[in-house]
């Protein structure tokens, strides 16, 4: 199966926004939660501990906030590429091998795993009140946390890229 990049794709729609979304939001919520108690462990600073209930009525606010991520974003870039000139371009060029061979976007991946990072932390300091939770997470054990999370994104980056390379291959 050759994998071969369409002259003129149509844009992703809106499923196609939302699944990849709250696919790697998810993946980025349970490793910055690994990730911040590490790091608040780690430099023995804050409390950050959930229980699983917890953790699934915190993971209930940040659904409604990757649902407005992925909305926000797709209008965002409907509005700069409207017609997906930058997209195919940058398809063919990987299809072409003229771009990532191993790693799939690997600045993307370093600013997403830190940033969903950062929007974690955040969910679960604004709904510490409305689930009744205690926590405290500073600033050093969210940056340190952030910082760690990149492996994560990383590691995917690259199995995403291990799996796109075995299928040229088939």
């Amino acid at each position: 199966m050759v994998l071969k990049a369409k002259k003129a794709p149509a844009p992703p729609s809106i499923w196609t926004w939302l699944s990849i979304t709250f696919l790697w939001g998810t993946v980025f919520f349970a490793s910055s939660i690994l990730t911040l108690r590490l790091s608040g462990s780690w430099l023995e600073r804050g409390f950050f501990n959930p229980t699983w209930s917890e953790i699934y009525s915190v993971y209930a606010v940040y659904f409604f906030v990757l649902l407005f991520l992925a909305i926000s974003a797709m209008l965002v870039k409907n509005r700069l590429d409207p017609r997906g000139e930058k997209q195919t371009r940058r398809q063919q060029e990987v299809v072409a091998g003229k771009r990532e061979a191993v790693f799939v976007s690997f600045a993307g991946s370093i600013a997403t795993s830190f940033f969903f990072t950062l929007l974690t932390a955040l969910v679960f300091l604004f709904s510490r009140a409305l689930v009744g939770m205690t926590i405290e997470l500073t600033i050093p054990v969210v940056l340190v946390a952030a910082l760690m999370n990149i492996g994560a994104g990383l590691t995917a980056s690259l199995l995403v890229g291990f799996v796109l390379f075995v299928l040229k291959k088939i």
